[in-house]
């Protein structure tokens, strides 16, 4: 051993380190605890596909399925851990939800209910595999509205992407990749959707675009407006790509299915309508009282148009919804039911049984008038309390009277003050005052639709506004020789021969026109919508002229139309000149018998006044021209003495800003140089041709002019064609 001696420790050796020889709590108060791994930073927080598919136990495809349908989406680390970069991460409290998903139980039933199936197809025992498919294990995604859902406004703000999807849904063919309950479903949601719209007045914005038409609906919950905007594609024949997965995009559709239909729900009952709507009954069960010529075959009937299918079963159903409120008599009458069961009861039991009863009643309807104050500030069941506690011996009779949660009395005020009402003349009436105003745009005005019209967004838009529509169909409600018609809706270059039997106190228009009075909330003209006229540009709705700094020249003019201005220059121009002719004329006729003397002195007087006027007007734009030349000298000298104080960060974000405010700046120069061109080239000179023509016959003159010069030379410019 050495000179080691016995009993006294060893020595350290000098490679060791200065701290070897510290307690354990002094290395933790120096060098700090060491973190074991997979149990703190990137590597614990954030988790790979592969080891979440791991530790889930699922193939990637339920995998998905679970992910869309529970809202869980990749996240990217602010900083990727090393040797794992372009993995796709999902956080750890996202895999946790995902592990005690009750979802997640359903996929694994399923899966081993398809082993089964299997097992009896590959036995060649197909009746045991018919047996067995009722079996199928099914679930709801009822429990994820609500969860990602928690108040209905949040599932208005995400209702852009469902509508959008439904209503994609609803023009694609039924192939292979789709089939046809989905595509009917489809239909019957955005024709729902659609019918509520066109009742309540709620489409306020409308655009077509290549990609579809784009459409805007407020609305209304707890006192404030929703925007809600979706697309409706083009019905056109839709061609299915074969790069998409569609079996993606039907995950999608079954979510938005259920959250539309809680959504639509809501809708409907505040209105008192029960949703779905009613169907008819096939056989000779229970009669409804829609009749089959009204409805879609998706709903039972013989109708084509689907949104007017779902409108005349919303209408019939507001109207029995008017006679009787059905869903708040039935919570009263259960109510009241039970109220006397509980009397019943009381009377029955022993008098002690009746003291705890009376004793528990008492301090439910002080908790449930505790919160209704602290909510509503109703002071109306305060009565109700002094009563019970000078004399409870008549508990008994006023519990008839007891006040009513504050959750169902919310609940059945919002099922009385819906967004429409009945007059007493069994007519729809909105109430909304914003809704009411665009409803009377196209009121009093039928309109009626040619058959290569679009049907789908100029019913919903006409019907939101007012107005009356009718198309060529057996189901139409308007025929097309009725007198009543206003406007006949026709897109082609020309009228047909047969239009010219049809009354003649209509107006025939394109399709633009609805659409552009519909975002203006005004009548426009008809003179430049009419059939085979070049149509006015359509401007969007959604853009803010005074943000951008331009104003269309079209909106400048609806502008005047609306102020009752003069609109057209040129007619303007027309008329002027016109009076002055004949001014000029009359005062012809009149100097004929005067004599040449008087006419040159008067040619010589006012030939001095105009030169007077004249210098006088130039002295005045001369004098307005260098005082603005003056102003901005002195703004451009502050605003350098002012930027020459700034510090060096404040500067930088000065000289962005002004470089931001430089280029949109720009933008509208180059959008008035492009009117000014367009508005040139459209200016007629006195022999009635256009600049752009003139510019033409110049380019042609200048051309023939060369071809000239070129052939004195003994050659020629034209192309020569060759004989093959």
């Amino acid at each position: 051993m050495g000179n080691r001696i016995k009993g006294r420790t060893k020595k350290k050796s000098i490679k060791a380190a200065i701290h070897s020889g510290s307690s354990q709590q002094q290395k933790l108060s120096r060098m700090g605890k060491v973190r074991k791994r997979h149990h703190a930073g990137l590597d614990a927080t954030f988790i790979g596909r592969a080891k979440v598919l791991k530790k889930l136990q699922i193939s990637l495809r339920d995998f998905r399925r679970l992910c869309i349908l529970k809202g869980v989406y990749p996240r990217q680390p602010k900083k990727a851990p090393k040797n794992k970069k372009g993995q796709v991460f999902y956080h750890i409290k996202d895999v946790k939800a995902l592990a005690h998903e009750p979802l997640l139980d359903k996929f694994r039933e399923f899966r081993a209910f398809m082993k089964k199936v299997r097992r009896s197809a590959n036995r060649h025992e197909k009746d045991e595999a018919r047996r067995k498919e009722p079996l199928a294990p099914k679930y709801t995604l009822h429990h994820l509205v609500r969860e990602r859902y928690p108040r209905f406004a949040d599932a208005l703000g995400d209702l852009d992407d469902a509508l959008c999807l439904v209503h994609l849904f609803a023009c694609l063919p039924s192939d292979g990749k789709i089939k046809s309950g989905i595509t009917r479903k489809a239909q019957q949601l955005a024709a729902s959707w659609g019918a509520y719209c066109s009742v309540t007045g709620s489409v306020t914005k409308s655009f077509i675009s290549v990609k579809g038409v784009y459409l805007e609906a407020d609305i209304m919950t707890s006192g404030q407006a929703v925007p809600v905007r979706w697309v409706t594609p083009h019905n056109f024949t839709q061609h299915i790509p074969e790069g998409v997965d569609f079996r993606v995009m039907l995950t999608f559709f079954e979510f938005y299915e259920t959250l539309l239909g809680f959504v639509l729900f809501k809708l409907y009952g505040e209105m008192g309508v029960r949703y779905p709507l009613p169907t008819v009954a096939s056989g000779g069960g229970g009669e409804s009282n829609v009749s089959s010529a009204t409805l879609h075959p998706t709903l039972g009937g013989k109708a084509t148009s689907v949104l007017a299918a779902n409108l005349s079963a919303l209408q019939l159903a507001l109207i029995d919804a008017a006679k009787g409120n059905s869903a708040a008599d039935a919570v009263k009458d259960a109510m009241q039911s039970n109220d006397g069961n509980n009397d019943d009861g009381n009377d029955a039991s022993d008098e002690v049984n009746r003291k705890a009863v009376r004793a528990q009643k008492k301090k439910q309807r002080e908790l449930m008038q505790s919160i209704d104050e602290a909510l509503k500030g109703v002071e109306e069941d305060g009565d109700d309390n002094e009563d019970d506690d000078d004399d409870d011996d008549f508990v008994d009779e006023d519990e008839d009277q007891v006040p009513i949660a504050a959750p169902l009395r919310e609940a059945l005020e919002a099922i009385d003050d819906s967004a429409t009402s009945i007059n007493e003349n069994g007519n729809i009436v909105i109430t909304s005052p914003d809704a009411q105003k665009r409803h009377q745009l196209f009121h009093n005005m039928t309109f009626f639709l040619s058959r290569e019209v679009p049907r789908g967004y100029l019913e919903l838009i006409i019907l939101s506004y007012g107005g009356k529509v009718g198309w060529e169909g057996q189901d139409s409600p308007i025929l097309m020789d009725d007198s009543s018609i206003t406007h006949h809706v026709v897109d082609r270059p020309k009228l047909l021969p047969s239009y010219g039997a049809l009354p003649k106190s209509r107006e025939y228009i394109q399709p633009q026109w609805v659409l552009d009075s519909a975002n203006f909330n005004f009548i426009l003209p008809v003179q430049k919508y009419g059939v085979g006229h070049e149509l006015p540009p359509h401007l969007s709705p959604w853009v803010d002229d005074n943000e951008e700094g331009y104003v269309p020249k079209y909106k400048e003019e609806i502008e005047k139309i609306r102020n009752g201005e003069m609109l057209d220059e040129n007619e303007a121009d027309n008329v002027d000149s016109g009076a002055v002719k004949a001014i000029i004329k009359d005062s012809d006729e009149v100097s004929e018998g005067d004599d040449s003397a008087s006419d040159k002195d008067a040619e010589s007087i006012a030939d001095e006044s105009e030169e007077d006027v004249e210098s006088e007007e130039e002295d005045d734009a001369v004098a307005e021209r260098k005082a603005i030349k003056k102003k901005q000298t002195e703004d451009e000298e502050a605003a350098e003495l002012a930027k020459a104080l700034m510090s060096k960060k404040a500067a930088r974000l000065y000289g962005r800003m002004q470089h931001g405010i430089a280029q949109k700046q720009a933008k509208v120069d180059n959008l008035h140089k492009k009117r000014r061109e367009i508005e040139s080239t459209r200016e007629k000179t006195k022999d009635g041709k256009t600049q752009l023509k003139l510019k033409v016959e110049r380019l042609k003159k200048e051309r023939r002019e060369k071809e000239d010069k070129y052939k004195e030379t003994g050659g020629s410019m034209k192309k020569k064609r060759r004989h093959t």
